[in-house]
């Protein structure tokens, strides 16, 4: 991947949609486990930069916003799973300008609804229809 952030400190926003659909999920599953997986989150993307290369995060694309789409994998603290096996998911709009990640979509691969949908095509439908967001 190459280098499309910069190498300063961001701010990370999870957005109310993120909130009001699998957190929640996780919440209940993992109880206090989730709260610090949800810091560990938040710690990691705030150096972004530190990131990039690495397998668990995946440029998707830029964004009709001048933004950039990434894929963080995560893994839920106190699991034996690599965040890649595990399944776990950000879908992440990153802005250079205003230095924020945006974390739009926390969803792990049991979320993705199975009507013949691979699991990209399940979360740009729900970035089209819930941010009016595609790649550019």
């Amino acid at each position: 991947m190459r280098q499309h952030f910069i190498n300063k400190k961001y701010v990370v926003v999870f957005h109310d949609y993120a909130e009001k659909h699998y957190i929640g999920d996780f919440s209940k599953k993992y109880k206090a486990h989730w709260d610090a997986t949800r810091q560990s989150i938040k710690d990691a993307l705030e150096r972004i930069s530190n990131l990039s290369g690495m397998s668990c995060l995946d440029f998707i694309c830029k964004s009709n916003n001048n933004t950039y789409l990434v894929k963080y994998d995560f893994r839920v603290a106190k699991t034996n799973v690599s965040s890649k096996t595990s399944g776990n998911r950000c879908i992440l709009e990153v802005c250079n300008g205003k230095l924020e990640v945006s974390v739009l979509l926390v969803y792990c691969k049991d979320h993705v609804t199975r009507s013949n949908k691979q699991e990209t095509i399940w979360w740009k439908e729900h970035l089209k229809g819930s941010f009016n967001l595609c790649c550019a």
